[in-house]
């Protein structure tokens, strides 16, 4: 059973100074290019009152037209720009969660029956919005993903394929080159999960040993196995602003 399939459910690190510019606000073209299934990770208080802890995945699109840029200020064309967001992971019958919203961008026919892991590579509309950090990061300027939608099949037949190859990451069933592929931080965040102690991700990452670190460089990898799905629960209202 694959952890990544939305009918059986139960950005980030990095350094500031390389970060490029924000993307301007508006919606893009792009393809998703990376799923990656954290475990059950601990959520933020909202209005004082604590959340239960939540199954989450990370989305990451691929942009069509917006790459890096080099010293001149020219695009550099293959390295296209990347957004990810983190969601909690619901069961597909929750109509209203974000993470539903979400799959139903990408199938709106359902045609891969919930399973996220046959979706990347999807075009897709993606829109941004840009928001002022507050505390130690008051003045700076982050993108965020309010919405993704599809694309108008005439335009999705024209859109350019994905200039890094696609990783998929089941943390249930978890692929060890793709893992260690994968930035310290977001390695360290699955280590951090509630459900990582005495996991199949732990004793990999036992046997695999602790010494390897991904830079977070495209490559090419392929997931192992169908990651599971999620079970039935309470739906949580993670259309909440946090």
């Amino acid at each position: 059973m694959s952890g990544l399939n939305a009918k059986n459910v139960p950005m980030t690190g990095g350094n500031d100074n390389n970060r490029p510019d924000p993307l301007d606000a508006g919606s893009y073209p792009a393809r998703l290019v990376q799923v990656i299934l954290l475990g059950i990770q601990p959520q933020r208080p909202y209005k004082g009152e604590d959340k239960p802890p939540k199954l989450e995945i990370m989305l990451t699109y691929e942009f069509l037209d917006e790459f890096l840029k080099d010293e001149d200020g020219n695009d550099i064309e293959d390295k296209p720009r990347w957004l990810s967001e983190t969601l909690p992971f619901n069961n597909l019958d929750a109509d209203l969660a974000k993470s539903t919203k979400r799959y139903y961008a990408l199938d709106a026919n359902a045609e891969h029956d919930g399973d996220w892991a046959e979706l990347v590579g999807t075009p897709c509309m993606v829109t941004v919005v840009q928001n002022e950090g507050s505390g130690k990061n008051a003045g700076k300027i982050y993108e965020q993903i309010s919405a993704v939608s599809a694309m108008r099949p005439k335009e999705a037949a024209k859109a350019p394929e994905l200039v890094n190859p696609p990783k998929v990451f089941d943390f249930y069933a978890p692929d060890m080159t793709i893992f260690l592929s994968l930035p310290k931080w977001l390695q360290d965040k699955m280590k951090d999960a509630l459900d990582y102690g005495g996991g199949a991700l732990e004793r990999a990452v036992q046997g695999q040993g602790e010494g390897k670190v991904g830079e977070g460089s495209p490559r090419e990898t392929k997931a192992s196995g169908k990651p599971k799905k999620a079970p039935k629960d309470e739906v949580e209202d993670d259309e909440i602003p946090w």
